[in-house]
């Protein structure tokens, strides 16, 4: 729960698996009511989904669904992105908070796409949102005001917690908050397996793994806890942690994560410059003289 107000209405352009997390943080909070959220969807079938499923008004004009917001979060692919920012354009207000949740659209995109008086930010929250568990990592446009970072402070509070920081720091949190989440799944599903091979049943390996992620994670959730020290509790010389932390390293674990992660932040690069010159290409094209 958090304690300051989030402000309504909120709107999501786009109704997709992310957008969805975010309405279920944001209602698990309390913060939030269901008629507080907008979501605007392409598929009547998927805006019946989430009505039936969250109580949330759900549209199909995105122009519509902007006015009058207090916050506007746009959830859809790169490839969409364009397009949207030319339809809300015109209904946008000066005041009103735009915060993108694509990797792929810079901010100086998104200002040259969106109008001067409203402010501008850029968020990769991660799928852990969902359950009020995410570190949602943010920056700013030049146009953010100070109402405007309160606003989206009490917004991502609701959500977990928010961790301001630069634009260029953003592509990092991608390659780790951002896909982070699967690579943890996936050593449960390792630990799991592990468990398997040496006879236990499945059922009784998935909630042993589970369980062992569950209560770690809680554990360095305490105040004042550190990886480092939660291992030193753990790991006593000599002992069988630290046989298998040292089977772990000498298998590559370190550089393994290292290495996903540094793919997955080369990845969000690539697919950010080709949108930039993507962008360009067109502005080029639509100044060019007829």
């Amino acid at each position: 729960m958090v304690s300051h107000p989030v402000p309504a209405p909120i709107v999501l352009l786009g109704g997709g698996k992310l957008a969805e997390a975010i309405i279920k943080g944001l209602l698990r909070s309390g913060n939030v009511r269901a008629s507080d959220l907008r979501v605007t969807v392409r598929r009547p079938e998927r805006g019946e989904e989430l009505r039936s499923r969250h109580g949330v008004q759900v549209l199909t004009d995105n122009a519509q669904a902007v006015r009058g917001a207090a916050v506007v979060l746009l959830s859809v692919r790169q490839a969409q992105m364009a397009e949207l920012m030319a339809c809300i354009f015109p209904a946008l207000e000066a005041g009103q908070v735009v915060v993108s949740l694509s990797a792929d659209v810079r901010l100086a995109q998104l200002e040259a796409a969106l109008p001067a008086g409203v402010s501008i930010l850029r968020a990769i929250p991660p799928t852990p949102v969902g359950v009020g568990a995410g570190v949602t990592p943010i920056t700013a446009g030049s146009r953010m005001t100070e109402s405007a970072r309160r606003v989206t402070d009490a917004l991502f509070a609701a959500l977990g917690r928010p961790l301001w920081v630069s634009e260029e720091e953003l592509t990092v949190c991608t390659g780790v908050s951002g896909t982070g989440p699967a690579y943890v799944f996936r050593f449960v599903e390792a630990l799991a397996q592990a468990a398997m091979a040496h006879g236990m049943g499945a059922a009784e390996a998935a909630a042993l793994a589970e369980g062992t992620l569950i209560g770690a994670a809680k554990l360095l959730a305490e105040p004042g806890a550190t990886t480092s020290g939660l291992i030193a509790q753990v790991a006593t010389p000599g002992g069988i942690t630290v046989a298998g932390l040292e089977a772990l390293e000498a298998h590559g674990l370190s550089r393994a994560v290292g290495e996903a992660v540094t793919v997955a932040i080369q990845r969000a690069k690539e697919r950010a410059d080709a949108s930039a010159r993507s962008a360009q290409s067109g502005a080029e094209a639509h100044s060019a003289p007829k």
